[in-house]
């Protein structure tokens, strides 16, 4: 195996066995360790010169014969050195080194095209007449970038200029391709700068619109986002629907000067919260009303229709309850316990006072009043009773009085029409303030559904439908009122027990208001829960994982800039020039990290038109980078297809 002598960087000459120059360079590389292939200006430098067309070939050849020239050693010696240096940064470095080998052949490239358009198939013409000029354009320079690279080796020169002509073919095509992308992109860009809509957020930095839109980058997570917003309306802050901007609000409030700009805008809503409530509760439910006032009229609307009453009982006959009294003489006889002492105390209600017939026995009153009384008395009693056995015998009673009042009397039945439709209005009133009850006393959906259909119906010669339903709805709007009166500095409370635990309540709302109003109203109520929540959390709240990002990322912001150094004497000088600049620039950083913290605050909490004008911005900012990355997607692709095919070209 033939033996090399390479020089190494301490100047000192070493042999190394191998089977050509380029293994011995690469394993000279390897042994001289990382000093020799690091990663450094220089090497990148020599790599990029070595990717020109042509005269990159001879890049190795000119430093040796500089160092020769200008320095020590021999030419061959310099140039195994050399040649062993770029194998060992090939070897370390691969990405490093074809990326800059590239950007070197099209940076070197670039002039020629502008100096020679159409011998590179740019300009007018037919795509096919400009496929071919380019591709002898690149089989030329292909072929005799092998040749010199190659030391005039004949069939590396044809490998060459057929790899060339095939790149130098595609050209034209790759580069409309290149260009439609960056037209999109400009075009996208200028679109969005001229938009007045896009010019909210001027004057905030470009690190910190880029901070602000990474948190509606996902697509998904974005249509929710804004979805909420929407939900929650005009007084809505980005904190409210995003645990991102959460942390930001709070990260932001516990900066140092930053508090009152982020705090004064929550306590400010806060303060209107129920105000705002009651407005959106009027409208979905309509205006509250005072339970006491409603019962007080329906009180004396009942009483009205005392004169009523009597002019009825003018025209009335004398009643004869002798088949009612023999009824109930019967059943008393049979029944035992309290449904036979009720069935009895009715009994002797039929019986005038004080009067007697010729053999001493009680007489029956004849009088239709007294026969209204006995019925009002059989109504108290049912009011009070539990006993399933003696409400059954109350029943009957009370049909039996009824009917023979309504033989005896014309016209009664009407006027008690009207009062029991009062009576059920009062009921109503009591029901629908039972709306939110929980417990054992809970009203099922289905049982609030069965008599609100129920109760619309009209009753005995009642005319028109019920107003019972609204009693209803005043009942519980009232409730309502109540609540929002007891948990007015903590609407989480409210939403607790208005939402309940499932959905009976609101499936309950929705029967009594219909399902949009309901949901209007419930929809308030979670609004200002969650307005308070944000207020407590940014304002009072522990630090959470979000927050901490955001202080991570200010404090990123906040740390100056460094320049990597090493032992030399040009790191010892970087060292000392840094010492020197640090204190400035560390306030510059700071000063920086500032401003962060107050323009994603202050946008962390921004309201209205405001707030949609940065939403509007920011996505436009990442629809724009969707773009970009699309492009670039497409960009990198061909580049690596490039660097496969131009790898062994380039590193020979």
């Amino acid at each position: 195996m033939p033996i090399f002598e390479l020089q190494g960087p301490d100047g000192k000459t070493y042999e190394v066995d191998a089977p050509d120059m380029g293994a011995a360079a690469n394993a000279f590389g390897e042994m001289a360790g990382p000093s020799v292939g690091d990663l450094s200006v220089r090497n990148v430098a020599t790599a990029a010169a070595r990717g020109v067309p042509i005269l990159g070939g001879l890049v190795d050849e000119a430093v040796a014969g500089g160092q020769a020239l200008f320095g020590s050693g021999s030419y061959d010696e310099n140039l195994q050195a050399e040649q062993a240096r770029q194998a060992a940064f090939d070897a370390q470095n691969p990405y490093w080194s074809t990326g800059a080998q590239i950007a070197g052949g099209i940076a070197a490239t670039i002039p020629a095209v502008l100096a020679a358009p159409a011998a590179f198939g740019v300009g007018a013409g037919g795509l096919a007449a400009r496929l071919a000029i380019s591709a002898g354009t690149g089989a030329l320079i292909g072929g005799a970038d092998s040749a010199v690279r190659s030391n005039g080796d004949l069939n590396e020169a044809a490998k060459g200029a057929a790899i060339g002509g095939a790149f130098g073919g595609a050209a034209p095509a790759v580069g409309s391709a290149l260009g439609a992308g960056i037209n999109r992109l400009s075009e996208a860009t200028r679109s969005y700068l001229a938009n007045p809509a896009n010019q909210i957020t001027g004057g905030i930095s470009p690190a910190a619109m880029r901070y602000a839109a990474t948190t509606i980058q996902d697509p998904a997570k974005r249509a929710q986002f804004f979805s909420e917003l929407k939900k929650l309306g005009d007084e809505a802050m980005l904190a409210d629907v995003s645990p991102e901007w959460m942390g930001i609000a709070r990260g932001a409030a516990s900066r140092p000067g930053q508090r009152d700009a982020i705090v004064t805008p929550l306590l400010a809503r806060d303060a209107a919260k129920n105000t705002r409530l009651g407005a959106d509760l009027d409208a979905s439910l309509g205006r509250t009303v005072e339970p006491t006032a409603i019962r007080s009229g329906i009180e004396a609307n009942q009483q009205r229709l005392g004169p009523v009453y009597g002019e009825a009982f003018q025209a009335a006959a004398p009643v004869d309850t002798s088949s009612l009294a023999g009824g109930l003489d019967e059943a008393a006889l049979v029944l035992r316990g309290p449904a036979q002492r009720a069935t009895q105390q009715v009994r002797g209600m039929l019986n005038a006072p004080g009067a007697v017939d010729e053999a001493g026995g009680a007489v029956l009153d004849s009088n239709p009043s007294s026969l209204f009384q006995i019925r009002q008395a059989i109504d108290g009693l049912l009011a009070t009773e539990q006993n399933p056995q003696v409400i059954r015998q109350l029943t009957a009673s009370r049909k039996a009085v009824d009917d023979e009042l309504a033989r005896a009397v014309p016209g009664i039945k009407g006027v008690d029409a009207q009062y029991a439709e009062l009576a059920r209005q009062g009921e109503g009133l009591r029901r629908g303030a039972q709306v939110f009850d929980s417990g054992k006393t809970a009203i099922r959906p289905q049982d609030m559904r069965d008599e609100v259909a129920a109760s619309v119906l009209p009753r005995g010669e009642q005319v028109g439908p019920s107003a019972v339903p609204l009693r209803m709805q005043q009942g519980a709007r009232a409730e309502v009122d109540r609540l929002v009166g007891q948990a007015s500095n903590d609407p989480a409370k409210l939403q607790q027990v208005m939402r309940g635990e499932g959905d009976w309540n609101r499936d309950k709302l929705r029967t009594l208001f219909g399902q949009d109003r309901a949901d209007q109203a419930l929809n308030a109520v979670d609004r200002e829960t969650t307005f308070y929540r944000t207020n407590n959390r940014v304002t009072s709240g522990s630090d959470t994982a979000m927050a901490q990002r955001f202080g991570d990322f200010l404090d990123d912001a906040a740390r100056p800039n460094t320049v990597p150094t090493d032992t030399t004497l040009t790191g010892s000088i970087l060292r000392a020039g840094q010492s020197v600049l640090r204190a400035g620039t560390k306030a510059q950083a700071e000063k920086k990290a500032e401003k962060f913290a107050s323009e994603l605050g202050k946008l962390s909490v921004a309201q209205g038109g405001q707030r949609d004008a940065i939403l509007q911005s920011l996505q436009r900012m990442v629809e724009i980078q969707e773009l970009a990355g699309r492009d670039a997607t497409a960009i990198k692709t061909l580049m690596n297809a490039v660097v496969r095919s131009a790898g062994p070209q380039i590193a020979q």
